[in-house]
């Protein structure tokens, strides 16, 4: 009996291991799983909002005293906070997305048009959407407490409400673009200001104001990412420019709006006449492909060009006030 025993009583101790080898590895491909659903949430927005206002908020606090109470800025402290600047974006277009792909409507366009996000794949349920939404929205406010930004991140919780849950984006197209306006200005503050530090600055007055001059730009030109499918907005019922005022009358407003932008900006920030080139030369060609060339593919690129546009638009502060790129010579 003793043999037995000795044979045997390894045996359990081996179970043990590969009990826990198999839950940690469960544990592991369950927090795989979850991670993967929530950038699926995001993925559409990472390279159209995610990445470039990432950047923008990084080049808005390099302006140093061009936007912000920073007169010194250093190159590479405010580089050095890239990962907070881009887990405070992502986790507000988290919050958007989560908000906005719940809803019933969204589940079945997405069903057809993206079926790969969680709720049209199976990856989650509604109600564990819903859940989720409510665990994110308190969680903010811990995320601002480690990175600032407190009033920016609670001005983007009532949009975000205003837009999905009371459906401002389908109420009137004007509610539609201002809501999206602000919204973007909004998180383009609150990376400038997780950029500069938490509690050591602020954007100044000149800095206040450009917000509200790219609050301006982005009312009367983002209608411009409406042209693509204006079919299946009249379809779901979306109150977006091109259905309310018609296709060539929202061309020609919008591309107006570029060209104006393009010759206003450069001159709020007084650059030289080599300065006022690049925006003036892309704002005009895309009001010239947005009045020529109207098909979905064309509208596509012409959409890729105005993101160009309000790139480099948003740079003309840092553009203005260089100084810390002498840092890197």
């Amino acid at each position: 009996m003793a043999n037995e025993h000795d044979t045997e009583s390894p045996v359990p101790s081996v179970d043990k291991r590969n009990n826990a080898v198999i839950h940690s590895t469960g544990l592991f491909s369950l927090a795989a799983f979850h991670l993967r659903t929530l950038w699926l949430f995001t993925f559409s927005e990472h390279q159209t909002i995610v990445y470039p206002w990432t950047a923008l908020g990084l080049f808005g606090a390099l302006s140093g005293g061009a936007l912000t109470t920073n007169l010194c800025p250093n190159f590479w402290v405010i580089v050095s906070r890239l990962p907070s600047v881009l887990l405070w974006m992502w986790w507000h277009i988290l919050v958007f997305t989560v908000a906005s792909q719940r809803l019933p409507g969204s589940v079945v366009e997405d069903s057809t048009k993206r079926p790969w996000r969680p709720l049209p794949s199976g990856r989650i349920p509604g109600v564990q959407a819903r859940r989720l939404l409510l665990g994110l929205v308190p969680a903010t406010f811990i995320l601002t407490h480690f990175f600032g930004a407190a009033e920016y991140s609670l001005l983007s919780l009532l949009l975000t409400w205003l837009y999905n849950d009371l459906e401002g984006a389908n109420e009137n197209f004007i509610i539609r673009n201002l809501i999206n306006s602000l919204g973007l200005v909004c998180w383009s503050a609150g990376t400038i200001v997780v950029a500069c530090g938490k509690g050591q600055h602020q954007l100044n007055c000149t800095g206040y104001f450009w917000l509200k001059v790219e609050a301006a730009i982005l009312f009367t030109t983002l209608p411009i990412q409406d042209l693509r499918d204006q079919e299946g907005d009249r379809a779901r019922g979306r109150s977006t420019t091109p259905v309310v005022l018609g296709d060539t009358a929202a061309r020609f407003t919008i591309g107006v709006s570029v060209v104006v932008w393009s010759y206003v900006c450069p001159s709020i920030w007084g650059l030289s006449f080599y300065g006022r080139i690049v925006p003036a030369v892309l704002g005009t060609a895309i009001q010239l492909r947005i009045m020529k060339y109207k098909t979905v593919e064309a509208d596509e690129l012409t959409l890729r060009m105005w993101r160009v546009w309000i790139g480099i638009l948003f740079l003309l502060p840092l553009c203005h006030n260089p100084t810390v790129l002498k840092q890197l010579i």
